[in-house]
């Protein structure tokens, strides 16, 4: 008979939380600045830290599609309303606040979503040379 688990649920207000101590908060300032080792990113030549805005927040992730779709609208004079009720029709059970937050860039879709947005704007996915990385698992069956 398997055990089963017991989850215990700590509650703890922020003046029972320790403080970082001058010790961590210097460790962590001397490891922001030091190099990224990227040996292991073969993709990548340098790396960019991001910086955030006034208010804290990240910049939108960058994305292939999301451009592409962003693109394809402008060309088709398509507000993102009306870019939503046109993927309905291929994935019913798409969102319209995801359309919203996967243009502005604040969220990313499954693929089934990813599939119904384009199929709306008429694009398609065309395999093609790789532009970073090895190529050392071309032609593997």
């Amino acid at each position: 008979m398997s055990k089963k688990s017991v989850s215990r649920t700590v509650c703890k207000s922020a003046a029972e939380v320790p403080g970082a101590t001058r010790a961590d908060l210097d460790r962590l300032r001397a490891a922001m600045q030091r190099k990224v080792d990227m040996s292991e990113i073969p993709e990548r030549t340098r790396f960019h830290r991001l910086t955030r805005d006034r208010k804290g927040r990240l910049p939108p992730r960058r994305s292939l599609i999301r451009d592409a779709v962003e693109r394809r609208m402008k060309d088709l004079h398509l507000t993102v309303y009306r870019l939503w009720k046109i993927a309905r029709t291929h994935y019913p059970a798409l969102s319209q606040s995801a359309v919203h937050e996967f243009l502005g860039g604040r969220r990313q879709l499954e693929l089934p979503s990813v599939e119904a947005l384009l199929a709306a704007t008429g694009l398609r996915v065309i395999p093609g040379k790789r532009k970073f990385g090895s190529s050392s698992h071309q032609g593997r069956s």
